[in-house]
């Protein structure tokens, strides 16, 4: 006998597609849909993939194992089923090596919310394989697409902010041909913990020199988080600096983040 709402889940209609796993997941024989609410997690509406994801969910937890339809979709043909797939099975478990292969793949997803949730879930499993490290590094370091590495570079931020690997990796970054890329390396300085100082020394040149506003305004703001929490991590002169390059500036969003990593600076000094 056919389930009836198999022919809701195929329906043209997002609305009713997205209904129909709703329902899916308070159905008492919704097992029974398991491979049809996996093959919704490649559905072209993100509202519906979701949906599809919480049903599957919902299921595993009171009917009983969907592990082999989501193993099916995570070693699938289609790119946004296999994410469906990998960000279903970590929320049914702790993400493991498994979900490696969708998670990098998702770091280039068009989808800027894939992107971070491919991210998140790459420093949840770090947390628990040191496979993942390794992986981030050369990812972050030779990815071939940018988007790829500056995502990479953002998981290192939240993954190994206390690794001296991470600080070089954050160093090459910071002249990466990638704009993007650069901006991101220069962002995540400012949470690493005991850097060497040859990322001072780096912020300090950026700040005087960087040709883009904006990285020249993330270095200062970097600069002051990172006096602010580890005074010895920068020089001494650093305030000097500062105020300078807030003399000197015609860009008033670089004045205020000048204020800002002076304020910091301070804070850092009071509590050192």
């Amino acid at each position: 006998m056919t389930h009836p709402l198999l022919a809701r889940l195929a329906s043209a209609d997002p609305g009713e597609r997205r209904a129909a796993c709703s329902a899916a997941a308070a159905d008492p024989s919704g097992v029974l849909l398991a491979e049809a609410l996996a093959g919704a997690l490649g559905d072209p509406v993100k509202a519906v993939v979701r949906a599809a994801s919480d049903a599957l969910v919902a299921i595993a937890r009171t009917q009983g194992s969907i592990d082999e339809a989501l193993r099916r979709a995570l070693h699938g043909d289609e790119p946004t089923r296999r994410w469906g797939a990998a960000f279903t099975l970590a929320r049914l478990e702790p993400p493991g090596p498994r979900l490696l292969p969708a998670l990098v793949e998702a770091l280039a997803s068009g989808d800027g919310d894939v992107r971070w949730a491919a991210a998140r879930l790459l420093v949840d499993a770090g947390r628990l394989h040191g496979e993942v490290l390794p992986l981030l590094i050369g990812l972050a370091r030779a990815g071939e697409n940018p988007v790829v590495r500056r995502m990479a570079t953002f998981a290192l931020r939240e993954l190994a902010p206390d690794r001296p690997e991470a600080a070089e990796v954050l160093l090459a970054g910071a002249r990466d041909g990638d704009l993007h890329v650069r901006r991101a390396a220069t962002t995540a300085m400012a949470a690493l913990i005991d850097p060497p100082e040859s990322v001072a020394a780096h912020l300090l040149a950026a700040l005087r020199e960087d040709p883009d506003a904006a990285t020249r305004r993330l270095a200062a703001l970097a600069l002051g988080e990172i006096g602010a929490e580890q005074p010895g991590a920068v020089p001494k002169d650093t305030a000097e600096h500062l105020a300078a390059a807030g003399a000197r500036a015609e860009d008033p969003d670089l004045v205020r983040a000048v204020e800002r990593a002076l304020v910091r600076l301070r804070e850092g000094c009071r509590s050192a």
